[in-house]
């Protein structure tokens, strides 16, 4: 995992609200933002939102934790994971971050069924 930005924002646009990202310079985060844009639904796992974005991206190297705010993908099933206090069921690939705190918005909200994720 690094913590260096490809400089590829994007926007995380749950209906009511959007929040803004940056991915992260790896294979998978590159592929990732290559293939914009993604209709997700959602499922909520405490705090961790996941869908499928229906392209098995690979896998680089997964890591056990994924710090609030963080942005992952896990070809198991082909998911999008988003995480704000939760702990990966199982190593996932970490692409991204949304950007300055923003993640704390979803522990507001309770009805994210749906996620669009496009290019900034």
């Amino acid at each position: 995992m690094t913590d260096q930005s490809t400089g590829k924002r994007i926007v995380l646009d749950f209906g009511d609200f959007s929040l803004n990202a940056t991915l992260f310079d790896t294979a998978i985060a590159r592929r990732f933002g290559e293939n914009l844009p993604y209709k997700v639904d959602l499922t909520q796992w405490g705090n961790e939102l996941y869908g499928p974005v229906g392209i098995d991206l690979g896998e680089e190297d997964p890591v056990e934790d994924i710090p609030d705010g963080g942005i992952a993908y896990t070809n198991r099933g082909g998911l999008v994971c988003i995480f704000f206090g939760q702990r990966p069921a199982w190593p996932v690939d970490s692409i991204g971050r949304i950007e300055e705190g923003q993640w704390r918005r979803l522990l507001e909200n309770y009805r994210m069924e749906h996620l669009e994720i496009r290019a900034a």
